[in-house]
């Protein structure tokens, strides 16, 4: 900003005014009224500010400031609002925010945010659920809100495109719907969904009892060694997190070619990680997923993340998976087994004249491991199942067997409300991986002596 219009004064001004109130200010009318009017005057002159300020503290400080000043100097008040800095605060919401959810957009423990419609809006913490005591002013603000969200990450929604996802910043994704796919009575609809890479660690994984260090020795070295694996799950069960932290737990001589709609893939590892980051784009000239894994064989990764399956790129995905690429994705399924079935309804969608059984034989070449994570009763998460596909029998049902499993043994509940308060069970190692793919992972370069962890019982170690 430039000096002329801003001094260190107002900052001060505002941090010690928070008691302050407007009754005996002299111009009183509707907060709409009074929000338009600082609009008008500090857009013009401040719209970078506008755009930067949500995630930076120094920018946020200037405008309040500046809000402050428009708001004393011209005596302005809003009906219903008697304190100056409550005032200053919605109006820097509304204008550089995104309205009364915009603390929880900064707040680290919000998972997810929920716009029902401009009334109904809930925050979803770790361990509870919240319903905020007030919503938007109207149901056009929230259409604005929404709108606005989906325009941060590049993508517009009109009377053409009335819904569609996105991104607001970086690892904050977010799917909205406006009129006429909502009544325009309501607002608009909206999910948000938060990723929290830098707090999703091994050590916090094992820490948080979500699965095991024998669990995540094996997945990386699944990894490491050219076995390809999917990360299933419902939404919220934080499966982009664990494959963030999967692969960020491999050698660094890897090589990563990753596509995503939306950026939240963070391979971390400093400056030795070779990682290529590209983004799928809507129309005009769409970028699909698929066009993003064709992309990525001309870049001679070894390790390719489609971060998410959803459709005909899962075809595209295990033919790279048959031909010495390691896959790396996740989708929604409710358990392991499930994941191939899904996997399978996908690749049909790209038109191939296969039969479903040879499909299914191909799935299970490209993804040899499923990983299952479930959100349970009690908020937590776990790593239910991880499940090694060993091959296809006649009629196209699927074999194999789960390596590892968390077994629930009781739920502790609520003696008044019946809630589940506490989900108790053991992660367990169950079976042994197959002699297939304890050849392929030797051939690749693993250890034996590391390998021989994952068999059972005893006996059938390996020499």
């Amino acid at each position: 900003m430039n000096s002329d219009r801003f001094s260190i004064h107002d900052l001060i001004y505002t941090v010690n005014q928070g008691s302050v109130t407007l009754a005996s200010a002299g111009k009183s009318g509707e907060y709409s009224q009074v929000l338009a009017n600082i609009q008008t005057r500090i857009a013009e002159n401040y719209a970078d500010e506008l755009s930067q300020s949500l995630y930076s503290k120094g920018k946020e400080a200037m405008l309040k400031s500046l809000i402050m000043r428009h708001i004393t100097s011209d005596q302005l008040t809003a009906t219903g609002i008697a304190n100056i800095s409550e005032l200053t605060d919605m109006i820097y919401n509304d204008m550089a925010g995104f309205g009364v959810v915009t603390e929880y957009l900064k707040d680290p423990d919000v998972e997810e945010i929920n716009i029902n419609n401009y009334k109904d809006i809930f925050i979803i913490y770790s361990d509870r659920k919240i319903k905020l005591p007030k919503g938007f002013q109207s149901p056009e603000e929230c259409k604005n809100v929404v709108y606005k969200m989906a325009r941060a990450g590049g993508v517009i929604l009109d009377g053409t495109k009335p819904y569609g996802d996105s991104f607001i910043t970086k690892g904050v994704r977010m799917s909205g719907v406006i009129p006429p796919c909502i009544d325009p009575e309501l607002g608009a609809a909206a999910s948000i969904r938060k990723q929290k890479p830098s707090l999703v660690t091994r050590e916090k994984v094992i820490e948080w009892g979500t699965a095991t260090a024998d669990e995540l020795d094996f997945l990386s070295m699944c990894v490491d060694n050219g076995v390809s694996l999917g990360i299933v799950g419902e939404t919220g069960s934080g499966k982009t997190s664990d494959m963030n932290m999967i692969l960020s737990d491999t050698k660094d001589s890897n090589r990563f070619f990753v596509i995503e709609d939306t950026r939240e893939a963070h391979i971390e590892g400093g400056l030795n990680r070779d990682a290529v980051y590209v983004l799928t784009k809507e129309a005009p000239n769409p970028v699909t997923m698929n066009d993003g894994l064709r992309l990525a064989l001309r870049f001679d990764p070894n390790i390719i993340v489609p971060s998410e399956m959803r459709g005909a790129e899962a075809y595209t995905a295990v033919e790279s998976g048959r031909t010495g690429h390691t896959i790396v994705s996740t989708l929604h399924a409710n358990s392991a087994y499930s994941a191939y079935d899904r996997i399978l309804t996908m690749c049909l969608q790209a038109g191939t004249t296969l039969s479903e059984e040879r499909l299914l034989r191909m799935i299970v070449e490209a993804f040899p491991i499923m990983v299952y994570k479930s959100k349970l009763p009690d908020g937590s998460r776990k790593y239910m199942e991880i499940f090694e596909a060993t091959g296809v029998d006649t009629g196209g049902v699927l074999r194999g067997n789960n390596i590892f499993m968390f077994d629930v043994s009781h739920h502790e509940r609520d003696k008044e409300t019946g809630e589940v308060m506490k989900t108790r069970g053991v992660h367990k190692h169950v079976g042994s991986i197959s002699d297939k793919l304890y050849r392929t992972m030797l051939n690749k370069g693993a250890n034996r002596e590391d390998l021989n962890r994952f068999m059972l019982p005893e006996g059938n170690k390996k020499c």
